[in-house]
């Protein structure tokens, strides 16, 4: 089983690199004819708000990839069509090609590149306008700092090869020659073979854990407490589509997990629980998290889309929709028989879970994912071509089922059946009776547990990084066994066989890259 050693110190060296992710002339060419000189930017408070949401919009792009990687490859996703996208259908079969467009990076990149850009230009934009106060450019700092830990946190758990990049490579470039001496000089001033030869590659996995957790530490203690940016309450938009400290102790605590670092990992899930910004809300409130265009108390953090205002979209309705004419090209849909099995409740006496009959429908005889098309409980579908659908990248019950896992690996089997028992008291299940059920049964409530989470968040881009946490957690490969039943018969052994070898639970990499 893949090994994450537990973090002993938050101290980490990490090298200043550089890589091109297509032609270095293109990765590197930061002043186009119709750009904004960076004379005339980054001059006031305002400016640092422009460049926040920009760091999100690029992120926003990669939405759909985000599903491939986070579902599109696990047990409860296949594709929906007769002749399916050659492409798609990599991430489905599990057999991906390194020169798929859909293991592209790039836009995670971009978005690196844009809180690098954020962070090193903070305190200068401060000294410019007497109106920011040391907290604010706190803030400021602090939000990029954690979004580029989300991006290498994605990283992390999808591709087995990847540089670091943890200054500004579009202004200038850090890095260490032959004869050992440090160098920095403007990046315009090097020519694309220098830039070739300039990245470095981490030492291992565990490298980029620490940086990423350190950061996100760091992170956690600059940002602002319930969304308050400047001194001033953010609207809806802003406070659900940008990143806060509860996110930044959620993100903690996730990744404490991930480190096998249990008791800060429920310290820090206590953050967020206390906090009464956040809440479970009801059955009958959870679709609106993804029907509204911003979302309710349920949401923590999203990647938001306003067709009627600004003509944003994604591409989820594309590649969820059956329906042709409301621009669906049905790339992905449910395995009806592994969902069916998940959402199946042997406990309640009816049928209530309001994600069971939200998450997937049947429509018109074929099943689809519904959160993405959907904008009522029964059959109403957003308009033709406005993919304005949210995408969730952290939600309220996250924070109740990371604790319910710390807890139980704490042995604190009351406190992770009790977080266990909020969360399908909020979903419209009965509650599990502590006298009849067995709490105390480690792998019952591991599986109790785990059955929550991909009801809770089916289809978001999170079963697959589920299975590989799960496998870690328990020293049992979970994820080759669990994926595998979603195949034929006839080719199930050689899926299981194919991911019993964790390399192959790693999206591959052109690898011209690193040429």
């Amino acid at each position: 089983m893949m090994k994450i050693a537990k973090i002993k110190s938050f101290s980490a060296t990490i090298l200043v690199v550089v890589f091109g992710l297509t032609s270095c002339s293109d990765f590197f060419d930061v002043s186009p004819d119709n750009a904004i000189k960076e004379s005339d930017f980054y001059r006031n408070k305002e400016d640092l708000n422009a460049g926040a949401f920009g760091m999100y919009e690029s992120l926003s792009q990669e939405a759909h990839k985000l599903l491939l990687w986070g579902d599109a490859r696990a047990d409860m996703v296949t594709t929906g069509q007769k002749d399916p996208d050659p492409y798609i259908n990599e991430f489905v079969m599990n057999n991906i090609s390194s020169t798929n467009p859909y293991t592209n990076y790039a836009g995670i990149y971009r978005t690196i590149a844009r809180c690098n850009r954020q962070m090193e230009k903070v305190y200068d934009v401060m000294k410019l306008d007497e109106t920011i106060a040391d907290r604010d450019a706190g803030a400021f700092y602090g939000e990029a700092l954690l979004l580029r830990s989300l991006c290498y946190y994605y990283l992390v758990r999808t591709f087995d090869k990847f540089p670091v990049i943890l200054s500004d490579y579009a202004e200038e470039i850090t890095y260490i020659s032959e004869t050992g001496d440090t160098i920095s000089e403007p990046t315009l001033h090097l020519t694309s073979d220098q830039i070739r030869g300039l990245y470095h590659m981490p030492q291992d996995k565990q490298e980029v854990w620490t940086l990423i957790y350190n950061d996100v530490l760091t992170a956690m203690g600059v940002l602002p407490l319930n969304y308050k940016w400047n001194g001033y309450n953010l609207s809806s938009k802003e406070r659900y589509g940008r990143i806060s400290q509860p996110v930044a102790s959620t993100l903690a605590a996730e990744i404490a997990l991930w480190l096998g670092e249990y008791q800060s990992a429920s310290s820090f899930c206590d953050i967020c629980i206390k906090n009464n910004n956040h809440s479970l809300g009801t059955s009958g409130t959870w679709p609106t998290q993804f029907t509204s265009s911003y979302a309710s108390p349920h949401s923590m953090f999203l990647l938001g889309y306003q067709y009627d205002k600004s003509f944003q979209t994604n591409k989820l309705q594309e590649f969820t929709s059956s329906v042709r004419a409301n621009g669906g090209k049905y790339y992905l849909k449910p395995v009806s028989s592994i969902v069916d099995e998940i959402f199946k409740d042997d406990i309640s006496s009816k049928d209530s879970d309001i994600r069971s009959t939200f998450s997937y429908k049947v429509i018109e005889g074929d099943t689809v994912i519904w959160k993405y098309i959907g904008l009522d409980n029964v059959s109403s579908m957003r308009p033709a071509f406005q993919s304005d659908a949210s995408w969730m990248l952290v939600r309220s019950a996250d924070v109740y089922l990371l604790k319910a896992i710390a807890d139980l690996r704490l042995n604190n089997y009351a406190s992770a059946f009790n977080f266990v028992n909020m969360i399908r008291a909020a979903r419209g299940l009965e509650i599990l009776d502590k006298t009849v059920f067995n709490y105390t049964n480690t792998e019952l409530m591991d599986s109790i547990i785990f059955t929550e989470r991909a009801r809770e968040f089916a289809f978001e881009g999170k079963r697959w990084y589920d299975l590989m946490f799960r496998s870690t957690l328990n020293g049992e490969n979970v994820l080759a066994k669990t994926v595998a039943r979603k195949y034929p018969a006839d080719q199930r052994s050689a899926v299981f066989a194919r991911l019993q070898d964790e390399k192959n639970w790693y999206v591959p990499v052109d690898p011209k890259l690193w040429e």
